[in-house]
């Protein structure tokens, strides 16, 4: 029997469903061209912020595994995307079948378990990756609705990487058969196989998705036979930025000549418009017309 995975990604309906967007089309053609599944949530299982929704891959690991499956999972986040269309997973998982997980060290740590949570793979056919996704899992439930409310970011000391670091740490039998792997191969901006832009790397989220679609346009783009676009798609964004942000392309519209020339026209061109209608540089415009158009309507109202 060949080997049986599905990746799974989530997102709020909101902050990260844009990033979502764009990184699940990488996650979706390799899947397709591999034969693997694939499965996404958008919203939130348990809580009340959009923050909330990395708690989600808990209640989807746990939905596999009452489902019965017993394949394995691999887990991105909204900002991880694969860079590596052609990487042979199956050669790479043929002799790992004895561990239960592989995760990375965060680069610079000393202790192997100091891992990043934003891709992760779980061997549900191993005896003990059940009961590590369970005590994963206890430690979010621990958390009191009181104390979910008021939690708006993750980023404090409640958060599921810290709590998947806590549920290896404090269990030897938990954590002996995960595999600690080098993050240059599936966690890191410039890994081989599967690449993730971090909050760290720009914290401005419309800036940092931008910069993932235009990297997911030109990883489908060139799988599709050619590092360059056609003249038609940069007329059409060169037409889109005099329409909509009132100047010519810039540097930054080749990503999305890209994402047209991957997409086609149909579904290129919206996505595009909807890309340049929710830039800082569209609103910031926007706000100063429509703050103009205030102060000349207070005008005419004295006059």
């Amino acid at each position: 029997m060949g080997l049986e995975l599905t990746i799974l990604q989530t997102s709020d309906a909101f902050k990260y469903s844009r990033m979502l967007r764009a990184t699940s089309r990488t996650a979706i053609e390799y899947c397709r061209r591999h034969g693997f599944a694939y499965e996404s949530f958008v919203g939130i299982k348990r809580g009340f912020h959009g923050a909330h929704a990395t708690f989600n891959r808990m209640f989807m690991l746990t939905e596999l595994i009452d489902r019965g499956y017993r394949g394995w999972v691999l887990y991105m986040d909204a900002d991880a995307y694969i860079y590596d269309l052609d990487f042979d997973l199956r050669a790479y998982l043929a002799d790992k079948q004895g561990h239960s997980a592989i995760m990375t060290t965060i680069p610079g740590e000393t202790v192997a378990w100091h891992i990043n949570a934003g891709v992760l793979f779980f061997n549900l056919a191993h005896s003990s990756t059940a009961a590590l996704i369970r005590e994963w899992k206890r430690r979010f439930m621990a958390i009191p609705e009181e104390r979910l409310r008021t939690l708006t970011s993750v980023w404090d000391y409640d958060n599921d990487q810290t709590m998947l670091y806590q549920s290896l740490d404090q269990n030897v039998a938990l954590r002996e058969p995960v595999l600690f792997e080098d993050p240059m191969i599936f966690n890191h901006h410039e890994a081989r196989f599967i690449r993730q832009f971090l909050h760290s790397l720009d914290n401005d989220i419309e800036r940092r998705t931008d910069t993932i679609a235009t990297a997911v346009a030109e990883i489908l783009g060139h799988d599709r036979g050619g590092t360059s676009t056609s003249s038609v798609e940069e007329r059409v964004v060169a037409a889109l930025y005099h329409l909509i942000l009132k100047r010519g392309p810039d540097s930054g519209s080749t990503g999305y000549s890209h994402l047209i020339a991957a997409k086609g026209l149909e579904d290129g061109i919206p996505e595009v418009v909807g890309l340049l209608l929710g830039s800082p540089e569209y609103r910031t415009r926007i706000g100063a017309e429509l703050a103009r158009g205030d102060v000349e309507a207070a005008g005419s109202q004295k006059g």
